[in-house]
């Protein structure tokens, strides 16, 4: 659910670049992408459960010249932030809540846009399920909104 929300956030906000959209089950190191998202320099990593082989692939981005992004429940952003500490990176590697990276997000577009939070919120809600739809199988991760 984390990777289909992040990634609809992400193409509602750059809404000229095709942002990639793989099942959440498909890991990073299974397909040898750079992460779940890149966009430009910037590789975006969305996980539930920050592990060592996340913070591998993060760090295989900052050899390669990249700007890791790592996107975790706030719950999890410490365990995260140390992890990239003892593997080497944790001044090379940014880690954020999802919720905060989501919240700040809707709150800048709505400023810049002149338009209602929720009305963003429906937006991305919208592109997280059209999104959802494309490459999952269970639905049942549908948002709905009223």
């Amino acid at each position: 659910m984390e990777q289909h929300l992040v990634g609809a956030k992400l193409e509602r906000r750059f809404k000229d670049i095709t942002i990639a959209n793989h099942p959440a089950h498909a890991a990073d190191r299974q397909t040898a992408r750079e992460g779940d998202f890149t966009i430009s320099q910037m590789v975006y990593h969305v996980t539930a459960n920050p592990g060592g082989d996340v913070i591998q692939k993060c760090a295989t981005n900052v050899r390669a010249g990249k700007l890791p992004i790592l996107l975790v429940p706030t719950e999890q952003a410490y365990r995260a932030k140390v992890l990239a500490q003892e593997h080497g990176i944790g001044k090379e590697l940014t880690v954020l809540a999802i919720e905060d990276f989501v919240a700040l997000n809707i709150i800048e577009l709505a400023a810049q846009e002149d338009k209602d939070l929720f009305a963003i919120l429906r937006e991305i809600v919208q592109i997280y399920n059209q999104r959802l739809a494309q490459v999952e199988t269970d639905l049942s991760l549908r948002i709905e909104v009223r």
